[in-house]
């Protein structure tokens, strides 16, 4: 009974570990979306103000934003997302809500 613990215990840890590089995998897209947006937000407030230097890079900052959303939703939709993340996520998408409505 004992090597069957200890079978059973070791694959647990094996699967645990390789979940990890996934989830980091996924921080930094998350990372990536949240400063691309970050990015996009500075530069749609500046374009709005008449900046045409801003003008010309915020729908660039938005292009990459939303596809960085896209490949985030597909990874929810496939449970690779950890709560956490799709928390992140949430709030990132608040920011952006937030600013379009002011």
């Amino acid at each position: 009974m004992d090597e069957n613990n200890s079978r059973i215990t070791s694959k647990i840890v094996d699967n645990g570990t390789t979940d990890k590089p996934l989830n980091t995998k996924w921080d930094k897209c998350l990372i990536d979306y949240n400063n691309y947006t970050k990015e996009y937000i500075k530069h749609y407030k500046k374009s709005i103000e008449g900046n045409s230097n801003s003008l010309s890079k915020y729908p660039y900052m938005k292009a990459k934003s939303e596809a960085l959303c896209a490949q985030l939703f597909d990874a929810q939709e496939k449970n690779f997302l950890t709560k956490k993340q799709i928390k992140m996520i949430c709030k990132i998408q608040i920011k952006i809500a937030n600013t379009c409505l002011t």
